[in-house]
């Protein structure tokens, strides 16, 4: 699949193939294991048409028109790029936090063995989930510090709130007051320069990209 253009194409060409040259990027359409995730997500209607998906080193994107907006675009597959990061960092762990409590869930199985088990059913409540909300709060920090560099202005305080205190992430922080203080302390950061590992790429990337542009500009 084509990388589309622009910024997005030198992300993906410059950063993130550099560190997993596994990498690729395939319409949700086009994979069976989307569809059937969709089935699972009941709850968020726009999976398919909406959202960005990562698993391992492969991201799903709704549709090719997906590129046509290129900072919007760029903006997402930085965040994804954080997620890629921590996957890498953390293996397996990653995924069990990322879809904690619920997978435990799936220990209700052993009430073949034990009645008591059937009670792990629970877990498929909207309960809250300190890991995926530590670690989309990580991705949503670059997708902060990524609007704050390409639209020269802070992004409004509740943009990315409602991603984690409603059913578009199955409620994993319901705590409104403490998830925005949060998100705006992460937005002083980047405007402090304070920032993490993934953070500095991508930004030594966008100074490398205006810098490549002034210098075609006529003197």
């Amino acid at each position: 699949m084509s990388y589309g253009s622009g910024k997005t194409k030198e992300l993906i060409e410059k950063v993130i193939l550099k560190e997993f040259p596994d990498f690729k990027v395939i319409c949700k359409n086009d994979s069976k294991l989307m569809r059937l995730i969709s089935k699972v997500l009941f709850f968020n209607k726009k999976f398919m048409s909406h959202y960005v998906t990562t698993i391992g080193n492969t991201i799903y994107v709704p549709d090719l028109s997906f590129f046509d907006d290129d900072n919007r675009a760029f903006i997402v597959f930085a965040h994804e790029y954080v997620h890629m990061c921590d996957n890498k960092k953390y293996g397996f762990l990653y995924n069990l936090i990322y879809l904690s409590p619920q997978i435990f869930s799936l220990l209700s199985l052993l009430s073949f063995f034990n009645l008591y088990w059937i009670l792990c059913l629970l877990f498929l409540l909207p309960l809250p989930s300190i890991g995926r909300t530590w670690l989309e709060y990580r991705g949503y920090s670059m997708s902060i510090a990524c609007y704050y560099w390409l639209y020269k202005e802070q992004p409004p305080a509740t943009r990315y709130l409602d991603n984690f205190t409603t059913s578009l992430y199955y409620w994993m922080c319901p705590f409104k007051s403490y998830i925005s203080s949060k998100l705006e302390q992460s937005l002083k950061d980047v405007v402090n320069g304070k920032l993490t590992e993934q953070q500095t790429k991508v930004e030594a990337l966008l100074n490398e990209s205006r810098q490549q542009v002034f210098s075609k500009l006529p003197s």
